[in-house]
Protein backbone atom coordinates (compact mmCIF):
# COMPACT_ATOMS: atom_id res chain seq x y z
CA UNK A 1 0.00 0.00 0.00
CA UNK A 2 2.84 2.36 0.88
CA UNK A 3 4.42 1.61 -2.51
CA UNK A 4 1.18 2.57 -4.33
CA UNK A 5 0.98 5.85 -2.37
CA UNK A 6 4.57 6.70 -3.33
CA UNK A 7 3.90 5.73 -6.93
CA UNK A 8 0.78 7.90 -7.02
CA UNK A 9 2.65 10.86 -5.48
CA UNK A 10 5.45 10.48 -8.05
CA UNK A 11 2.90 10.39 -10.88
CA UNK A 12 1.26 13.60 -9.60
CA UNK A 13 4.64 15.36 -9.38
CA UNK A 14 5.52 14.25 -12.93
CA UNK A 15 2.15 15.38 -14.28
CA UNK A 16 2.57 18.77 -12.63
CA UNK A 17 6.08 19.17 -14.04
CA UNK A 18 4.92 18.27 -17.55
CA UNK A 19 1.98 20.70 -17.40
CA UNK A 20 4.23 23.55 -16.21
CA UNK A 21 6.65 22.86 -19.04
CA UNK A 22 3.82 22.82 -21.58
CA UNK A 23 2.42 26.12 -20.30
CA UNK A 24 5.85 27.75 -20.46
CA UNK A 25 6.38 26.54 -24.03
CA UNK A 26 2.95 27.73 -25.15
CA UNK A 27 3.65 31.21 -23.79
CA UNK A 28 7.02 31.41 -25.57
CA UNK A 29 5.50 30.44 -28.93
CA UNK A 30 2.93 33.23 -28.77
CA UNK A 31 5.66 35.83 -29.43
CA UNK A 32 7.61 36.42 -32.64
CA UNK A 33 10.54 38.59 -33.60
CA UNK A 34 9.71 41.94 -35.15
CA UNK A 35 11.49 41.02 -38.39
CA UNK A 36 9.48 37.82 -38.77
CA UNK A 37 6.16 39.54 -37.99
CA UNK A 38 6.93 42.26 -40.56
CA UNK A 39 7.79 39.62 -43.16
CA UNK A 40 4.37 38.03 -42.71
CA UNK A 41 2.55 41.20 -43.82
CA UNK A 42 2.30 41.40 -47.59
CA UNK A 43 1.57 44.53 -49.59
CA UNK A 44 -0.67 43.13 -52.29
CA UNK A 45 -0.80 45.90 -54.86
CA UNK A 46 0.03 49.48 -55.64
CA UNK A 47 -0.91 52.24 -53.23
CA UNK A 48 -2.97 55.20 -54.37
CA UNK A 49 -2.93 58.71 -52.96
CA UNK A 50 -5.23 61.68 -53.18
CA UNK A 51 -5.41 65.12 -51.61
CA UNK A 52 -7.94 65.50 -48.80
CA UNK A 53 -7.38 69.17 -48.09
CA UNK A 54 -4.75 71.85 -48.04
CA UNK A 55 -1.45 70.02 -47.66
CA UNK A 56 -3.18 66.81 -46.52
CA UNK A 57 -3.04 63.46 -48.26
CA UNK A 58 -4.61 60.02 -47.88
CA UNK A 59 -2.82 56.89 -49.08
CA UNK A 60 -4.57 53.54 -49.40
CA UNK A 61 -3.67 50.08 -50.61
CA UNK A 62 -4.28 46.36 -50.15
CA UNK A 63 -2.39 44.15 -47.72
CA UNK A 64 -2.70 40.72 -46.09
CA UNK A 65 -1.74 39.47 -42.64
CA UNK A 66 -0.29 36.08 -43.61
CA UNK A 67 0.72 35.32 -40.02
CA UNK A 68 -0.94 32.94 -37.58
CA UNK A 69 -1.41 35.80 -35.06
CA UNK A 70 -3.49 38.94 -34.86
CA UNK A 71 -1.33 42.06 -34.99
CA UNK A 72 -1.41 45.85 -34.85
CA UNK A 73 0.35 46.72 -38.11
CA UNK A 74 1.83 50.18 -38.75
CA UNK A 75 2.46 51.48 -42.27
CA UNK A 76 4.49 54.44 -43.55
CA UNK A 77 4.09 55.87 -47.05
CA UNK A 78 6.54 58.20 -48.76
CA UNK A 79 5.48 60.29 -51.73
CA UNK A 80 8.20 61.25 -54.22
CA UNK A 81 8.26 63.72 -57.09
CA UNK A 82 9.62 62.93 -60.57
CA UNK A 83 13.17 63.80 -59.44
CA UNK A 84 12.95 61.36 -56.51
CA UNK A 85 12.62 64.04 -53.83
CA UNK A 86 10.31 63.38 -50.90
CA UNK A 87 7.24 65.62 -51.11
CA UNK A 88 5.12 63.95 -48.41
CA UNK A 89 4.64 61.19 -45.90
CA UNK A 90 1.63 59.43 -44.45
CA UNK A 91 1.24 56.97 -41.58
CA UNK A 92 -1.47 54.76 -40.14
CA UNK A 93 -2.25 51.30 -38.86
CA UNK A 94 -4.56 48.34 -39.03
CA UNK A 95 -5.38 47.57 -35.40
CA UNK A 96 -6.19 44.08 -34.12
CA UNK A 97 -5.82 42.78 -37.67
CA UNK A 98 -6.80 39.09 -37.61
CA UNK A 99 -4.51 36.34 -38.84
CA UNK A 100 -5.03 35.44 -42.49
CA UNK A 101 -7.13 38.52 -43.29
CA UNK A 102 -6.90 40.76 -46.32
CA UNK A 103 -7.54 44.45 -45.78
CA UNK A 104 -7.12 47.98 -47.07
CA UNK A 105 -4.83 50.29 -45.12
CA UNK A 106 -5.63 54.00 -45.08
CA UNK A 107 -2.84 56.36 -44.11
CA UNK A 108 -2.99 60.11 -43.62
CA UNK A 109 -0.25 62.68 -43.76
CA UNK A 110 1.10 65.89 -45.20
CA UNK A 111 2.52 66.88 -48.56
CA UNK A 112 4.54 69.89 -49.61
CA UNK A 113 3.61 69.46 -53.26
CA UNK A 114 0.61 67.96 -55.03
CA UNK A 115 2.94 66.73 -57.80
CA UNK A 116 4.01 63.31 -56.60
CA UNK A 117 4.80 60.64 -59.13
CA UNK A 118 5.70 57.67 -56.94
CA UNK A 119 4.40 56.21 -53.67
CA UNK A 120 6.33 53.72 -51.59
CA UNK A 121 4.76 51.97 -48.60
CA UNK A 122 6.51 49.90 -45.96
CA UNK A 123 5.44 48.03 -42.85
CA UNK A 124 7.14 50.22 -40.27
CA UNK A 125 6.17 48.33 -37.10
CA UNK A 126 4.14 45.41 -35.80
CA UNK A 127 2.81 45.10 -32.27
CA UNK A 128 0.82 42.43 -30.46
CA UNK A 129 2.38 38.95 -30.28
CA UNK A 130 5.83 40.44 -30.98
CA UNK A 131 8.87 40.24 -28.71
CA UNK A 132 9.78 43.62 -27.23
CA UNK A 133 6.75 45.42 -28.68
CA UNK A 134 4.23 46.54 -26.06
CA UNK A 135 0.60 46.32 -27.07
CA UNK A 136 -1.42 49.51 -27.50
Amino acid sequence: MRFLTLLFAAAVVCALAVSLTACHSAKDTSLETLEYAKSMISLDGPATAHSIGSGQVEVAGPATNRDKFQHDVYFTATLLDAAGNTVGTATGKLEDWPAGHHGIYKLTGKVTSANWSQITVVVSNVKEHVLGQAED
